[in-house]
């Protein structure tokens, strides 16, 4: 089973990014950011795109961690199989953001 919280949280550890400058970044507490990676409950799918938006993460990074969906030496323009997951990654992407929109107007 994938772990999001826990990939995500490596991801940002990678790139030297604290709870606390993803607090100030997203203009939320720190203790809100400490109980998304403490607390058992999962965290919403729009909290992940937000993050991941703002640090500027592919949100299919958080699912294949630590795999890469498309690994930075193999990125190849010309290449088909790489303009395919581009346009799965795009597609996520706005799924996910359209998802996103939908929970707003419903609160």
């Amino acid at each position: 089973m994938i772990d999001i919280k826990r990939n995500l949280k490596a991801i940002l550890d990678e790139r030297g990014i604290l709870q606390k400058q993803v607090a100030q970044r997203l203009g939320i507490s720190d203790q809100a950011v400490s109980n998304w990676f403490n607390s058992p409950k999962d965290v919403k799918v729009s909290r992940i795109t937000h993050m991941c938006e703002v640090f500027n993460i592919p949100v299919v990074d958080v699912f294949t961690y630590p795999e890469k969906y498309i690994p930075e030496n193999q990125a190849n323009p010309a290449c088909e199989e790489c303009r395919r997951k581009d346009e799965i990654i795009e597609n996520l992407t706005e799924l996910l953001r359209v998802y996103k929109t939908e929970a707003k107007k419903k609160k």
